[in-house]
């Protein structure tokens, strides 16, 4: 008996294609991606995309057999974004002109991207143990939890998700569940910082053909995902934090706040002739196993906001650096009228941390290293 044809029920209504064919004005074009794309993201398949992108790389890209055997080595979720204007491609027969050269800059770096997975398969294919190495293996972890956290990513695109407690709360699962080694953190990191810049340069608005590729994007939705991109980094730092301290160690005496910061180089005094501006530091003891610190540079009038993270709960000396902080919601920022501006920071704590962040400066992540140019102002 020959089976019956399925009937394809959408809950969105599909846009009549019929009546976007034949469109040549640009923006009358990009106008009618837009009417199409919330169809194509929420009814059609990300497998249904995939496959019709890969079929348009393969026979109607125009690229060299060469260029797309490379391109094509690249992991699947690299064409998620160009999936949904190949789609609308096959569905009418064009392309908005700027999704035409963005797909052209992303072609560079999936060229590039497809290279180097391509040279460190070689390089591990040429001395490639019997056993993949340990030091494979929890790569392979982080590159799974990296997976899953991508997906959960994913779901705040969608607006399926808010950025909350809950949300911090199911990437802590994800590592934790997958374990990945502290020291290869950074490798997740690095990669979200770099699509994180992009969402910046956006926002900026200099690259037009970066923010045509994003336009179907609401100015609160980039914002949005800029802080989306401070949270992951946040909790795969703090992660990473606690796997440090958790780390079993030979048992020894307790280390003291004075014997923790004897390495550490700061300014004990400090004093301007021209400005008057007089301050002392305080003991370094005092920033060994603090919750929060206030940091002035003297050559470079930069003041320090250092916070501890919210899981290890304490910031701790080691060597010449401080370690444990939130690099989410610590900061360096540069003051006009340092003297001033210093009093206020003197303050209350609440009134300290408000004032700070009302100083018009573009805040700077802080690496925690120290120098002979810094006064301890204040921990607690």
């Amino acid at each position: 008996m020959a089976r019956r044809k399925v009937k394809t029920v959408y809950l969105t209504p599909e846009p009549k294609w019929e009546k976007y064919k034949g469109i040549t004005d640009e923006d009358a074009r990009e106008k009618a991606f837009q009417d199409a794309q919330y169809f194509i993201r929420t009814e059609i398949s990300d497998k249904k995309r995939l496959l019709l992108c890969k079929s348009w790389i393969k026979k109607d890209a125009g690229w060299s057999a060469e260029e797309i055997e490379i391109i094509l080595r690249n992991p699947d979720w690299n064409f998620n974004g160009t999936a949904s204007s190949i789609w609308f491609l096959d569905k009418v027969g064009y392309m908005p002109e700027n999704h035409i050269n963005h797909i052209a800059k992303l072609k560079e770096e999936w060229i590039e991207k497809g290279e180097k997975i391509a040279q460190v398969k070689e390089e591990k294919a040429k001395d490639k143990p019997n056993r993949p190495s340990i030091q494979d293996i929890m790569k392979e972890k982080l590159l799974e939890a990296g997976g899953e956290i991508d997906g959960l990513m994913d779901e705040f695109f969608e607006d399926e998700i808010k950025i909350d407690d809950k949300f911090k709360s199911k990437v802590l699962q994800i590592l934790h569940k997958y374990n990945p080694l502290a020291n290869h953190i950074p490798l997740l990191t690095s990669t979200y910082d770099r699509e994180q810049k992009e969402f910046k340069e956006v926002i900026e608005g200099k690259d037009e053909q970066l923010v045509e590729a994003y336009s179907h994007f609401s100015k609160k939705k980039l914002k949005a995902t800029v802080g989306l991109y401070d949270t992951v980094n946040g909790v795969l730092n703090s992660y990473a934090t606690l796997k440090i301290k958790s780390r079993a160690k030979r048992k020894t005496k307790p280390i003291t706040p004075e014997k923790a910061t004897q390495k550490l180089k700061y300014q004990k005094r400090y004093e301007c002739e021209v400005t008057k501006l007089k301050l002392e530091s305080i003991r370094p003891a005092e920033l060994h196993l603090s919750k929060e610190a206030w940091v002035y540079d003297t050559t470079k009038r930069k003041l320090h906001h250092y916070v501890a993270d919210d899981m290890s709960g304490e910031m701790f000396v080691k060597g010449n650096t401080l370690h444990g902080f939130d690099k989410s919601k610590s900061a360096i920022k540069t003051l006009r009228k340092p003297k001033e501006q210093l009093k206020e920071v003197m303050g209350s704590k609440p009134a300290a941390r408000t004032y700070f962040d009302k100083i018009k400066a573009v805040g700077i992540k802080p690496t925690g290293r120290f120098n002979d140019s810094l006064i301890i102002l204040k921990a607690f």
